[in-house]
């Protein structure tokens, strides 16, 4: 249970304020992936760069559980 990757990075607050949206309607949708018996999640995010919106750029992580099963949210731009 849990949020893998927030849409719009809402709850993410390292590059904005955490209640603020990066760009409505982004897309970073992505897949989860059992590999050697951990779990991964490949993603893009909706990165703006250079003054280009929705660019993409493909990321991956390992996902993180809290003692109560949780996942921990990915923070795309860590």
């Amino acid at each position: 249970g849990g949020v893998l990757v927030s849409n719009c990075d809402i709850g993410i607050g390292t590059y904005k304020p955490a209640g603020e949206a990066s760009a409505y309607g982004a897309n970073n949708h992505g897949s989860m992936v059992e590999i050697a018996g951990k779990w991964y999640i490949f993603y893009h995010d909706a990165e703006m760069s250079d003054g280009i919106n929705h660019r993409r750029c493909v990321k991956y992580t390992e996902l993180v559980y809290n003692d109560d099963g949780t996942i921990v949210t990915i923070d795309p731009y860590k």
